[in-house]
């Protein structure tokens, strides 16, 4: 009898869980633990806990200012990544449109799905269009340094997985090389920097720093894509890269994690 009272008081306890992580959506991207128990008519003793597990686990984050919850990275390490999504980054728009604007250059985030790396978020400066990357847009990891800044520090079992696939030879300088990807992959772990050149578009290079969330795992990247001739071995070129890591550490620490 008590299994079974435990049991159906587990299971009670996940819809509840599951019934507040979907009051989140991009119209309502932050709550209070009022505002949740008033609308799944929950005592608030009952959200406070269940909201507690969550932010443990890292599905919910706490705004500490406004007291109020707001979707955590666990959200989306399910898989799916959708545009919904991107309010885990809304605190970094700021950030990417003042370095778009200084720079003149697009920036994005990236995260890693599967055997692709998608473009969560963007922001432009005055670019060629060639350069607009929709959001959405899925591309290899082995060919970009916004996919490669994500892969380089996943599991040895992840990355032989992804290098086992059939990798496209975009460009007569994309790697395809295994051995040859997994000593970029060192020096990247090494260097915290991704720099492909000319491996997807002859005459643009990509430029991606990782981002880590609470726990330390990297969950995304930060990425710039720029022409050859005007970046490439400019003054400018050190002083962006400089700030692509700055920028990449500022939003982990956004994620809640800290060195």
């Amino acid at each position: 009898m008590k299994h079974a009272l435990d049991e159906k008081y587990f299971v009670q306890s996940v819809k509840n869980a599951l019934r507040i992580l979907k009051l989140f959506t991009p119209k309502t991207p932050l709550l209070s633990v009022t505002e949740i128990a008033t609308i799944i008519n929950l005592p608030k003793s009952t959200v406070h806990r269940i909201l507690k597990e969550l932010v443990a686990e890292g599905f919910l984050i706490q705004d500490e200012q406004k007291s109020k919850y707001k979707l955590g990275f666990s959200v989306l390490a399910l898989g799916g990544v959708v545009q919904s999504h991107k309010e885990l980054y809304l605190d970094a728009e700021p950030l990417l449109k003042e370095f778009a604007n200084h720079f003149n250059l697009p920036v994005h985030i990236c995260v890693m799905e599967q055997l692709h790396v998608v473009y969560l978020m963007r922001e432009l400066g005055e670019i060629p269009r060639k350069l607009v990357t929709k959001i959405g847009r899925r591309n290899d990891l082995h060919c970009t340094a916004e996919g490669l800044a994500i892969l380089a520090f996943k599991s040895k079992k992840m990355i032989d997985h992804v290098l086992s696939q059939p990798l496209t030879k975009y460009t007569p300088h994309t790697l395809t090389d295994v051995e040859a990807l997994n000593e970029e992959m060192v020096k990247i772990r090494r260097k915290k920097i991704a720099i492909a050149k000319d491996t997807f578009f002859v005459g643009y290079t990509s430029y991606a720093a990782p981002i880590q969330d609470y726990s330390g795992e990297v969950v995304s990247s930060i990425a710039v894509i720029a022409e050859n001739k005007t970046i490439n071995d400019s003054p400018i070129q050190k002083e962006m890269i400089a700030e692509i890591q700055r920028l990449a550490k500022e939003i982990s620490e956004m994620l809640g994690y800290y060195e």
